[in-house]
Parts: C-alpha cells; sequence; structure tokens
C-alpha cells in the first residue's frame, strides 16, 4: 500500500474539542508490517485506553489467523494443506477475496502467492515473463473451493492463498469495532495502518492522500478528505516495491499475466476498509476507465487514480475533497443579535454567549461572553456544563460587560480556537441568555459555511430578540 497522511482532525487539533471530550492518540511500530497509528476521541484517557487495548488484541489475534509472513499462522497451515475446516475469519476473507475476483474480473486475486515468491526471490534479473504468463493461467483457472456449510476449503496445488489486499482491511474494520464496544462513551474512532485507514463513530477525521510524485515526507497532500464512517485505501508503488537489477518493479501483480501492474496510485473512500482495501488494489491494475467505472457502480465509493502528472476521479471525489477544503480566506461569519428592553422593576441586563461548534456540538470557537460574573454565568447552563466548566480562567480572559437593550454585532474570522483556519461545512451557531430575575433563553442557528455566501436567522423568544446570520466576504 501506499501512504495516506493523517492530518489534524476536525475535532482534535483543526477544531477544540469539547471540553467534555479529548483527543488519545497510540503509535507503534511493525503491526502487519507497518505502521499502527490510532486516534481516540473520549471523555477519559481510561476510555482510550480501552479502545486501544481492544483495538491491538484483535489485530493480535487475527494476525495470528491471516498472515502471509508468520509460519504459525492458520493461513500458513492452509497453504501447506490441500484440504481444511477453516477458523469463521478466514473463510470470511477468502470467500470475499473469492467474491472481488468475480466483481473485478480477475483484477483483484489473493490467489497469487506463487507469483509474489517468484518476484521476492528474484535478485538480479525479473523472473521470466513466459513462465509467469504460464503460472498465471493455471492459478486463474483453478478450481478453489469453498463450501460454507462446513467453512471448508480446498487448495489446489497451483495456488498459494495471499489475500493481503484485503485482509488488511478486514482486521482494520474488526479493531474498529472492538474498540467501539469497548469503549462506548467514545465519540470517535480512528485507525490507521500502513496507509489503510478507517473511522467509526460520529467524528469527523481529516486525512489526506500522499502525492506520489512529492517523495518527501512533509509535502503537501494531493488531496485531503474529511471522514466520518468511512475508510480510506490507497494503493500503488511505494516501499514494497521489488528492487531488482538496478530497477524498481512494483509488488502489485496484474493476475493475468504475472507482471508488475503498471506505475498507478489509486485511492479509494469507501464504507468498509474490506471494501476500500479490495478496490484499491483493484484498481491500481485495472485499465483507468474500467476501474473508474467499476467504483462508480459501488455505493458509497470514490476513487482517485493518478498515474504520472495526470489525474482521473470518480464523479463525487472532488465533493468529497471539498467538504475539508479550508474555509475561503476574506469570508466571515456575522451574528447580529439584539438585548430585548423588557419591562420588569428589578431588571438586570442579561449575562449572554455566542459560541460555534460542528454539527456534533464539539466546540469550535467561543465568539463572546456578556458578563464576568461567574456565579450568574452559570445560569446559561447549555454553555455552561459543556465547556465552561471545563475550561478554567475562559471568563477571565474573554468576558465582557453586560449590555443594555439594544442590537449588537459579533464577527467569526473563520479561526478556530488553536488559530487555524476551520473546514468548509455544516456548523451550529448556538446564543443563550440568561438574566438575573428573569428567564433564559437558547437559539440554535443550523448553517452550512462552504464557498457561497449563506444567511440564517433564529426568531425572538423571552430575553432574546431575533438573531441574525450572515455569512460572506467581510464588509
Amino acid at each position: 500500500m501506499s501512504s495516506a497522511l493523517i492530518l489534524p482532525t476536525l475535532a482534535a487539533a483543526a477544531v477544540s474539542p469539547a471540553p467534555a471530550s479529548l483527543t488519545w492518540s497510540f503509535h507503534l511500530d511493525h503491526v502487519l508490517g507497518a505502521s499502527f497509528d490510532m486516534a481516540v476521541m473520549a471523555p477519559s484517557q481510561g476510555e482510550a485506553q480501552f479502545a486501544f487495548a481492544a483495538a491491538t488484541s484483535e489485530i493480535a489475534r487475527l494476525d495470528r489467523v491471516l498472515s502471509v509472513w508468520r509460519d504459525d499462522s492458520e493461513l500458513a497451515a492452509l497453504n501447506r494443506s490441500s484440504v481444511m475446516q477453516a477458523s469463521p475469519d478466514l473463510f470470511a476473507v477468502l470467500s470475499a477475496c473469492e467474491t472481488w475476483r468475480t466483481r473485478t474480473g480477475g483484477a483483484f486475486s489473493a490467489r497469487l502467492g506463487r507469483l509474489h515468491d517468484a518476484w521476492s526471490r528474484a535478485s538480479d534479473r525479473a523472473p521470466d515473463a513466459v513462465e509467469l504468463c504460464v503460472d498465471a493461467s493455471r492459478i486463474e483457472t483453478a478450481a478453489v473451493g469453498l463450501e460454507a456449510d462446513s467453512r471448508t476449503v480446498r487448495r489446489p496445488n497451483e495456488v498459494r492463498f495471499a489475500p493481503d489486499g484485503l485482509a488488511k482491511g478486514y482486521i482494520i474494520d474488526a479493531a474498529i469495532a472492538a474498540a467501539r464496544r469497548a469503549a462506548p462513551c467514545a465519540s470517535g474512532v480512528m485507525i490507521d495502518i500502513g496507509g489503510d485507514i478507517a473511522c467509526g463513530g460520529a467524528t469527523r477525521w481529516r486525512v489526506g492522500v500522499a502525492d506520489p510524485s512529492q517523495p518527501a515526507d512533509n509535502a503537501p497532500p494531493l488531496a485531503v478528505l474529511e471522514l466520518s464512517r468511512q475508510a480510506l485505501a490507497v494503493s500503488g508503488p511505494g516501499p514494497r516495491d521489488h528492487q531488482i537489477g538496478g530497477h524498481a518493479y512494483s509488488h502489485l501483480l496484474d493476475p493475468h499475466t504475472g507482471q508488475p501492474a503498471a506505475r498507478l496510485q489509486a485511492a479509494v473512500i469507501a464504507p468498509t476498509a474490506t471494501e476500500a482495501d479490495a478496490l484499491a488494489t483493484a484498481l491500481a491494475v485495472m485499465p483507468v476507465d474500467q476501474g473508474l467505472a467499476l467504483a462508480e457502480r459501488r455505493t458509497g465509493v470514490e476513487a482517485l487514480l493518478v498515474s504520472g502528472a495526470r489525474r482521473h476521479a470518480t464523479s463525487g471525489w472532488q465533493a468529497a475533497c471539498q467538504a475539508a477544503s479550508a474555509l475561503p480566506a476574506g469570508f466571515a461569519v456575522e451574528v447580529s443579535y439584539e438585548v430585548p428592553r423588557i419591562d420588569a422593576g428589578n431588571y438586570r441586563k442579561p449575562y449572554l454567549l455566542v459560541w460555534i461548534t460542528d454539527p456534533d456540538k464539539n466546540l469550535v470557537k467561543t465568539l463572546l461572553i456578556l458578563g464576568a460574573k461567574k456565579d450568574y454565568q452559570q445560569e446559561n447552563y447549555v454553555w455552561w456544563r459543556r465547556y465552561g466548566r471545563k475550561q478554567p480562567g475562559v471568563l477571565d480572559a474573554l468576558a465582557k460587560p453586560t449590555r443594555a437593550p439594544g442590537r449588537y454585532t459579533v464577527g467569526w474570522d473563520g479561526l478556530d480556537e488553536n488559530g487555524k483556519r476551520a473546514p468548509q461545512g455544516r456548523y451550529l451557531v448556538h446564543v443563550e441568555a440568561s438574566r438575573e430575575h428573569g428567564g433564559h433563553t437558547y437559539q440554535v442557528i443550523d448553517v452550512n459555511l462552504g464557498a457561497q455566501p449563506a444567511t440564517g436567522s433564529a426568531p425572538a423568544k423571552d430575553e432574546l430578540g431575533a438573531v441574525q446570520l450572515r455569512y460572506g466576504r467581510s464588509r
């Protein structure tokens, strides 16, 4: 697999998380032969540790089942046998591999272990093309038996199973599920193993697709995506390529010929890592037009194919990228609010707050705090319970004097609490007001902040007059 890039997450770095939820990161080397990165958005470190322990335990368990690199794996035992009853996981992976072999017209195949061995053993010159082609033809027509009722696998001698092109995705999906079961209070989990990424939960994570023409680790990404309950796999030339006689040969093989695939990088977004993994492998082998057509037929799938300076994408790929683009420079949000005049003998000016969150109510920016007296500010209990009480000193830093009745405006320049430009997408603008000897009002405006101007409003209610929102170029 080629590399994908984990960018600062919308809820963790690109936007400050709600104080009740923090992002915890974990890193391991040499997991399934690659680096392992995991991020968990959870209310406590303990909850995040539960998720991490469950995910890594599940990965270790499945490695003992599916690894092509371990002599003691169940897969290795199958490759030494002609017939064997497989575990549910091994049978599920092999069945999925055969299904994708059919769907892709043979461009994806988990039968190529012997061909991969031939390329791995080569040192001074590439394997003989004629012999590879003959072997590929025999492998392609071999009769693999998969009996679902008994989970019996019948392996012909020509076939040595190597399901790497799908198994890693299957393992990541299982690890995400295990983490979610172990940490039910975690709002989001992301796992990346060697460029295969899956995201579980409501949190939206920003990830980048590496540019194959830019080998530097800090090169800007080819594309930036925002994923939620989705997966990304990138396949193509990379560190696993074979170096033979001073030449680099792709580690991806064309199942029809046994030859290395063309130097094409495929990035695929799909609902699961299993599907993304299989499709990325197949699309890096298939002719571009056939690969794009296959991706277009799959629900929830988008793909980008890169060959040299040429890029080819499915119809929805650009929209997936636009979701993560930053708010346009020069655009701003203007919130106009009214403090109404209320006839009361003991009238006190209201305490008022304006803040912005993402749709999952992760805090993006607190724009305004009117009234610095903490005891009364707590009467704005929506903001206080979710954010204020977990942010010591925020009142002292941001609070301003309360306002007399009238109409006022507060602006937002698109920068989050960390001073970074927030991404385009849906946001919630919250306005809350409470008054000593009076009532409490809370209003929310749901607005899409993108490349085009937008407006929103909330009607007058109790302690608040009408609230108007304008988004567009700064005046």
